[in-house]
Formats: structure tokens, sequence, C-alpha cells
């Protein structure tokens, strides 16, 4: 079993809608764990955070991961 997040998911926490988080796949702003179903990585969630909330210092990466992995979580439930 992958440990990926859901398209669904991804959308919620990076705020876009799931069209767009195809798009991002797509053009590999986004990494896929699996293609069927589709999922994506934590890792390359919190990165597209940074990217485009640049004052996220690296000591809050460790933070925002974790609270995409509790907000997964919580989803999953």
């Amino acid at each position: 079993m992958n440990q990926g997040i859901e398209v669904k998911v991804a959308a919620r926490i990076l705020n876009i809608s799931t069209n767009y988080v195809y798009r991002l796949v797509r053009e590999g702003h986004l990494k896929a764990v699996s293609y069927d179903p589709l999922l994506i990585s934590a890792s390359s969630i919190r990165d597209r955070l940074m990217q485009l909330v640049p004052f996220l210092a690296t000591d809050l990466a460790v933070r925002t991961d974790y609270q995409i992995k509790q907000y997964v979580t919580a989803v999953r439930a």
C-alpha cells in the first residue's frame, strides 16, 4: 500500500480544485506516489506550500509536514 495523499485531500490542503491538483501533477509540480488511484506525496505538497508561501522558514517545514500528516489521518478516520 502506498502512503500518499488522495487528490481530494491534497486539494483541500492546498486550497485548490481537484482539477488543478491533476494539472500540477501533469506539469511536475506535485509528485505522484501512485497513479491508480492517484496519490500525491506529502513532501511534494509541503514543497508546494513552501514555494507559495516563501516566509515559511525551514524550521517550520517540520511543523507543516506534521500538520499535513495529522490532517490526512483525521480525514481518513
